[in-house]
């Protein structure tokens, strides 16, 4: 017999429940979510309505995505928010590094940290203040904080500890590292480099472009570089992002420097 006090859950038809690789719950409904226990949770999603997190409910999300609006009463701790308006009550907490909507409601009292528009402008920050990140407490100390998942894992382990990222399978002595004096934008540029040529899908000529552009860094031979990588990065044929961002970062170092 059910408990007087006992919640009634409903789960509208349609509405999908999994675990996802990372051992997180992920909720998938057609229609309005609204959450009115603490959780934490791989993705939620609203199909056609809106998400909403109770007062005093405190939720953390890779991602939360609803084709209409996230209202948060309580707390939220996200990854990435897409939706069309996200509004924060005044007792609302919201920590999102991601925020991809039309409108955004800030109450008096709430508070909203975080709020990049894109991956790129996220890694851009970090690229110019790195030496500001690595200086916090919380790295002199030499202690870990677990890494956001997804794609950008790897890199974010970078800006944390770039020496950590170069080989995880057999790491070196720092002193026996090089280049040891590699700029900040060429050393997140030969991470992505590195990346790509682990785990992209490339042809013949563009992993041998690759594989010498990576060869250019990690030997810290900056006037071959400087001389040749706009005609070396044209070789690659239908870069991705990561090839994309790379390029960026070197051509932005040798036209600023």
């Amino acid at each position: 017999m059910t408990s007087p006090e006992a919640a009634t859950m409903i789960i509208p038809q349609g509405t999908e429940i999994a675990v996802d690789g990372h051992g997180q719950l992920s909720i998938r409904t057609p229609g309005n979510l609204v959450l009115q226990n603490s959780g934490a949770f791989g993705t939620l999603e609203s199909v056609h309505g809106s998400i909403r997190i109770e007062r005093g409910v405190e939720i953390e999300a890779a991602t939360v995505r609803c084709a209409e609006s996230c209202y948060v009463q309580g707390s939220l701790t996200a990854w990435k928010v897409i939706a069309r308006t996200l509004h924060l009550e005044d007792t609302a907490q919201a920590h999102i590094v991601l925020q991809e909507t039309e409108s955004l409601d800030v109450g008096r009292g709430a508070r909203l940290v975080g709020n990049f528009a894109n991956e790129d402008e996220l890694f851009v920050l970090f690229s110019r203040f790195a030496d500001q990140v690595r200086s916090l407490p919380i790295y002199s100390s030499r202690r870990r904080r677990p890494v956001p998942a997804g794609d950008d894992a790897e890199l974010m382990r970078a800006i944390a500890d770039p020496g950590e990222a170069r080989s995880e399978a057999a790491p070196e002595p720092v002193e026996e590292e090089a280049p040891a004096g590699l700029p900040e934008p060429l050393l997140f540029a030969q991470t992505l480099l590195a990346r790509e040529l682990e785990q992209g899908e490339l042809d013949r000529t563009s992993r041998r472009v690759l594989q010498e552009l990576a060869k250019l860094l990690d030997e810290g031979d900056l006037e071959t570089l400087r001389s040749t990588h706009r005609s070396l990065f044209a070789k690659i044929a239908d870069p991705g992002d990561n090839l994309k961002k790379a390029e960026w970062l070197v051509a932005d170092h040798f036209e600023s420097g």
